[in-house]
């Protein structure tokens, strides 16, 4: 193995750990140290390749942000969108969880991210599915609509009175009630 591919090697490893204990714990659970261990390298090898905690849970979202607008893209409709959208947060506990631990992470504690390219690329998905129905309030709508479908993913994904199947078509069933309802804007 060259030195090029030991060091891109590292740094998945590390990428790869971080994903997992960002999905498993919030960001102010997770140490360096932890992933470190977790990645079997020195925490100090770590800061060759990452300036910080929040840089390395930047790239694991990035990660795993790209995984997900592979699976959205094409779409020809935004109920196509919506159901692809729900369903593979449903099913992928990795994305579902970091974000979820990111939204419900009190303000003070969250870590500070930029608005990344993959969730820019994302909400520049659901604003050209609006865009028909919102021309001028499109990035509103746009956010709103993720919003909207991530509470549900929060509050359904794991109700324990609903069977998984049951709760993926209770939250499919609600965003469709939800899309039914926009109303063009005149």
């Amino acid at each position: 193995m060259t030195r090029e591919e030991k060091k891109k090697a590292n740094q998945q490893r590390m990428i790869d750990a971080a994903v997992h204990l960002f999905s498993k714990k919030p960001f102010t659970d997770v140490s360096m140290r932890d992933i470190a261990k977790y990645a079997e390298v020195s925490p100090a090898l770590i800061y060759k390749y990452f300036d910080d905690q929040q840089h390395l849970y930047m790239e694991a979202i990035k990660v795993e942000g790209q995984k997900l607008i592979g699976k959205l893209t094409p779409f020809h409709q935004l109920s196509e969108l919506v159901e692809q959208y729900i369903c593979y947060m449903f099913k992928d506990e990795v994305l579902f969880q970091m974000m979820a631990y990111f939204m419900l992470e009190a303000n003070e504690r969250r870590p500070t991210i930029p608005i990344h390219n993959e969730i820019a690329g994302l909400m520049k998905l659901f604003e050209s599915a609006l865009k028909p129905l919102f021309p001028v309030d499109t990035r509103r709508e746009a956010q709103l609509l993720f919003s909207t479908l991530n509470g549900l993913l929060i509050t359904y994904k794991n109700y324990s009175t609903l069977t998984t199947e049951q709760a993926l078509h209770r939250i499919k069933s609600l965003s469709k009630l939800y899309i039914s309802h926009l109303q063009p804007t005149n």
